[in-house]
């Protein structure tokens, strides 16, 4: 078994305000337990005073009234223990899903890995990973306290009333311990299974959502739902097999503890008859030697919770470990200008660099243009910028500040970004423009809209600004959601823009009334397109051109034309205009176009 007290250390540390509330909880639980065994003894005293010693009820007001007192402590303790059990929980809780969210869009890898973690591993870590560790905290850890402290206050409590009966106490304690030590390392191995199996199935569950379009048109749907009833199946026997090991952790302490309290009646039995031991004692004994197995009952009850905590540690731990995290800094006041200086990165699974010592510059004021065909690195060149990669070599530097070292919220904040499939969120349109800017006013809102020739159909919507959209856009159409997106650009007013392929899935009409509020978004700015149609590309002061992972030329369109067989290529394949829809393949340099930006 773990040491519980060595994880208890290493979750509070997550987030240091939460101890507070541990050592406040565990405070409450002692003061319930001497409360207790105070109440007991107290009443064991006044039976005995009653029956043997001949004193009228009158008599023992004053000690009916510290029973009461004692008892209202003992509520108001456990209330407390409760509360701040909870609230170092939701603390930690919260420390833990923004710890492991962020490594969604921050440029780090998870401790022990080579990659970036996967959605599958992010969701079931910030998850279920994360409430199996609340569990730990407002279950476990409180009668791990109470386990560790109460059996050695009713110990010194029985020892003081009738050393002989201790013994049985000191005989049965290691006992029952060493028990639930054994049989706790079995439900810890199947919970750490059970983790794992949910982990997948959440992800694969996630996964069949975004392609049941494409396995519906491919007669698969049934298939993968067949697949998911096998993992779920497997899934619920591994939990059952969890809840069995705890129903007979608590079944073997039951009779434990039923067998050492029934050793000590029959001595005290015998002592009481041979005269060797008073009522008054006997009685006091006999009903404070139960509380001594009552934490260890509680402790079996909650060890699967425990144990469940401790797996999903193991699993939450490496998120906490930064992995070649240099000190930040503060990001640079300026963006330009923007130097990839021999970037590579590689990424797992894949036989070749995404990136190969890739050199781009961007000057101040200059827009470049991304193209090249499937899998040549353009969407990782975005990703390095927007600070959602690291690179494994060289540098990508902003004003001369390397963005491996600042902070990439601040960062962000000089970065204005229009995807290929922009987000729409369930709200209003007005909501949706200032996603990340929620104190700009509504005027400001419509001047962004009006710059991205969105306002007029903005206007015809039913309530305006205020007109709730459905989850992901579905009342708007494309080109609809690309101007919104261009919208949320225009209100940033960012120094660099970032265009993904932001022209991909539209008409050529709405694609011109895009192009013509994005021209007026780049302007005077610093600005990174990637490009899969001519006409965007052409938008840019300089074409860069990337195949399998490598810059094979840069210019003007008619520059490359003439010296860049992969351009030229690319434009002589695609009449409709559409650049970067043939398949990866290796880069020919035999057109004379280098590897390294001017």
């Amino acid at each position: 078994m773990s040491d519980p007290r060595a994880t208890l250390r290493a979750v509070a540390a997550v987030e240091p305000s939460a101890r507070g509330p541990l050592v406040r909880a565990a405070s409450a639980e002692v003061v319930g337990v001497v409360t207790l065994l105070a109440t007991l003894v107290l009443v064991a005293r006044s039976v005995d005073a009653v029956f043997v010693g001949g004193s009228t009820l009158g008599d023992l007001a004053g000690a009916m009234a510290a029973v009461g007192l004692l008892a209202v402590t003992r509520f108001g303790a456990q209330l407390l223990a409760a509360r701040d059990s909870a609230l170092a929980a939701d603390r930690i809780r919260r420390a833990l899903r923004r710890t492991v969210l962020s490594a969604a869009v921050r440029p780090v890898r998870r401790a022990g890995t080579d990659a970036r973690p996967t959605s599958t591993e992010v969701l079931g870590d910030a998850g279920d990973a994360v409430d199996a560790v609340d569990d730990y905290v407002t279950r476990f850890v409180p009668a791990v306290t109470v386990a560790a402290l109460g059996p050695a206050i009713v110990f010194a409590t029985v020892f003081l009333l009738d050393p002989w009966s201790s013994l049985v106490l000191l005989f049965a304690g290691p006992m029952l311990v060493f028990l639930l030590a054994v049989i706790g390392q079995r439900t810890r191995e199947l919970t750490a299974v059970r983790l794992l199996e949910l982990s997948w199935l959440q992800g694969f569950f996630v996964d069949l959502l975004r392609g049941l379009g494409a396995l519906s048109a491919c007669n698969r749907a049934g298939d993968a739902g067949d697949r998911i009833q096998e993992v779920s199946r497997r899934h619920g026997a591994t939990t059952m097999e969890v809840l069995r090991t705890a129903f007979q952790t608590s079944l073997v302490l039951e009779w434990a503890a039923t067998a050492a309290t029934a050793l000590v009646a029959v001595t005290i039995s015998f002592r009481m008859i041979g005269g060797g031991l008073t009522f008054g004692v006997g009685l006091a004994v006999l009903v404070v030697v139960p509380e001594f197995f009552v934490p260890l009952r509680r402790l079996a009850l909650e060890y699967h919770a425990g144990q469940s905590g401790q797996a999903a540690w193991e699993r939450l731990a490496p998120w906490l470990q930064p992995v070649d995290a240099p000190a930040e800094t503060a990001a640079p006041d300026r963006v330009a200008p923007l130097v990839l200086d021999g970037v590579t990165v590689r990424r797992p699974g894949l036989p070749r660099p995404a990136l190969d010592r890739v050199s781009i510059s961007v000057a101040p004021g200059e827009t470049v243009a991304l193209v090249g065909p499937s899998g040549a690195g353009k969407s990782t060149v975005l990703d390095l910028v927007l600070g959602f990669l690291a690179p494994d070599g060289g540098t990508v530097t902003a004003a001369g500040v390397d963005l491996a070292n600042v902070d990439v919220a601040a960062w962000r904040t000089r970065l204005a970004w229009v995807p290929q499939s922009p987000t729409i969120f369930s709200g209003t349109v007005a909501d949706n423009v200032r996603l990340g800017l929620p104190d700009r006013s509504d005027e400001s809102v419509r001047a962004a809209l009006r710059a991205a020739g969105a306002e007029s159909f903005v206007e015809a919507l039913p309530e305006g600004l205020q007109t709730p959209l459905g989850e992901g856009g579905s009342d708007l159409s494309g080109g609809q959601r690309q101007r919104i997106a261009v919208a949320r650009a225009w209100l940033r007013d960012a120094p660099l823009v970032v265009l993904d392929e932001f022209t991909a899935h539209l008409d050529t009409d709405t694609e011109s009334e895009v192009l013509d509020a994005a021209a007026d978004l780049l302007a005077g700015r610093t600005a990174i397109v990637v490009a899969h149609r001519l006409r965007t590309a052409r938008l840019a002061d300089r074409i860069v051109v990337l195949d399998a992972g490598r810059v094979v030329g840069s210019g003007s369109h008619e520059e490359l034309l003439g010296t860049c067989s992969t351009y030229r290529t690319l434009v002589e394949e695609h009449r409709d205009g559409r650049l970067g829809a043939l398949a990866a393949r290796t880069p020919s340099h035999a057109d004379g176009a280098t590897a390294v930006e001017p």
